[in-house]
């Protein structure tokens, strides 16, 4: 059964936005332009399938108002923003969102790699293997954290670097590929850097 729209109200905060009026319940509040698509005005007919788009829509704003308010605090992934947004919102909602948030710049794999590697490296000795692990954990496409982990990773020579800063630190051979192998070197590797930094290493004992 059709209803009647009685009345429109400009929200008191925002007069992009709108209320109206249905039996004298008040319903909204909705984007000024969306309502207007909808045909939401004084005197037009309400019925079950204006209520399911405006519901809809009413879902996209929210789903982009906190997609902002994330986004605002701290970078995500795509594929991070879109697991957060699914905890509350379907997901044909949040993947609107995020392709929007994609769209607009405010969600970039490429930068989100690049700035993650950085900090995952910041002060911090860890192969590429092990970056690209973790950012691909992130939900960077393969192809992009390859790139950034190749990119930030510590290198041959800062690794044979550190062994000597640990070697004259008091630490033990095998106490220094202990700790580079829980960065994610392997044995060739961390061979390879002590045999640079000339630290003597019995690797069957």
């Amino acid at each position: 059964m059709a209803h009647t729209i009685e009345n429109i109200l400009a929200h008191a905060d925002d007069p992009g936005l709108v209320y109206w009026f249905v039996d004298g319940k008040r319903m909204g509040p909705l984007r000024r332009d969306y309502a207007n698509k909808l045909d939401i005005q004084a005197g037009a007919s309400w019925n079950k399938a204006k209520a399911r788009k405006v519901e809809h829509l009413a879902q996209l704003n929210a789903c982009h108002a906190a997609a902002l308010a994330f986004l605002a605090k701290r970078d995500f992934t795509r594929a991070l923003l879109l697991e957060r947004l699914c905890r509350k919102w379907p997901e044909t909602i949040a993947q609107v969102t995020v392709d929007q948030m994609r769209a607009a710049g405010w969600v970039d794999d490429k930068t989100y790699a690049t700035r993650r590697a950085a900090k995952l490296t910041e002060r911090k000795i860890v192969s590429a293997e092990l970056l690209q692990a973790r950012l691909c954990g992130e939900g960077v496409p393969d192809s992009i954290a390859q790139k950034s982990a190749s990119a930030a990773a510590t290198t041959l020579a800062q690794l044979c670097a550190e062994a000597k800063r640990l070697e004259r630190a008091g630490k033990s051979a095998n106490s220094i590929a202990r700790t580079f192998s829980r960065a994610g070197f392997d044995l060739d590797t961390i061979e390879s850097a002590f045999a640079k930094a000339r630290i003597p290493w019995n690797t069957e004992s």
